[in-house]
Parts: C-alpha cells; structure tokens; sequence
C-alpha cells in the first residue's frame, strides 16, 4: 500500500504511542510476576540499562540511576516497536489490526531474544527467562500493542480533530 509521508508519520506516531502504552502494562507485569514470586521487582526495570551501566544494572535492590535508565531504554525500545508496527499496519481493519498484532509479538520475542539481546551483550538475561514465559510477555505486549494502536487511531483522525469536534457539537471558541 503506498501512503503519503503524513500518513506514515500519523502511523508512526501512533505506533509510538501505543507502543508505550504496552511498554507500561508489560512494565506492570514484569513487577507483578517479580513479586509474586518474591523475586527482586527491580531488575526487570534495570535490565534495559545493562548495556550502557553494565553490573550496576543486574544487583539487586533499588538503584535510581539505573532503574529510570532502565525505564528510559524500556520505553524507548516499547516506542520503536511501536513505531514499526504502525508503519506495517496501518490501514489494517480492527480485527485484521489485532491478528498482526498476535504475529508480531512473535516478530518481537525473536527480534529482542535472538537479535537485539545478544548485539547488546544480554545474553545472559535471555538465558534466564524460559522460552514460553518470554513469548507470553511478548503476546501481551503486542497484543496490548494492536489494541492501543486500534484505539488511538480512532481518537486522533488528524490535526484539527479535536477541533472539528469541538465545533460539531456547537461550542464556540
């Protein structure tokens, strides 16, 4: 399908957005799974930040500086997927919008476990999340990633939306 470069931004964007929206509820379940098994919440959030503070990253506990360099990489990562998603799919029907979704959490689990990690020495972090447990966070985060992509590009229909619907309903400004 070919778009215009403001409908590829729109999608990007959009992307973007809905990207992290599902970077927080995987964030959220990251720290939810991590205390319900009464292990360290903190390293799911410092993770991200390995490649740039190294070990720092990995001890346990709370450490500000890597745990908001760690959300900082999180979100960045959850934003560019989101991005790439939006640029793949836009277009799509809402139910064809969420099946993609459902591939590309596979798209996603490969590319972070068999590609990023290992580029960015966390093979290590690959090593300790068994294979199913890591395609399930990926599902539930591409999945969440189609529904806010869904959601968002029915909110924003351009610039002026908000606007024109102001107007519509006979508010003046």
């Amino acid at each position: 399908m070919i778009r215009s470069s403001t409908e590829n931004s729109r999608a990007a964007r959009t992307g973007a957005l809905a990207g992290l929206t599902a970077g927080a509820l995987l964030t959220l379940l990251m720290i939810v799974m991590a205390a319900s098994n009464h292990k360290d919440v903190w390293y799911g959030l410092k993770g991200a930040a390995a490649p740039i503070v190294g070990h720092a990253a990995m001890r346990p506990g709370f450490d500000l500086g890597p745990v908001l360099l760690g959300l900082l990489c999180h979100f960045a990562i959850s934003a560019a997927w989101g991005a790439l998603f939006g640029l793949a799919f836009y277009g799509l029907s809402r139910a064809l919008t969420m099946l993609a979704g459902i591939a590309w959490g596979f798209v996603v689990w490969l590319g972070m476990y068999y590609v990023v990690l290992p580029i960015v020495g966390l093979t290590a972090m690959r090593n300790d999340a068994p294979v199913p447990r890591a395609i399930a966070f990926h599902l539930v985060f591409s999945i969440a990633l189609a529904a806010a992509f869904i959601a968002y590009r029915g909110a924003f229909h351009g610039p002026g939306h908000m606007l024109r619907r102001f107007r519509r309903h006979g508010h003046a400004l």
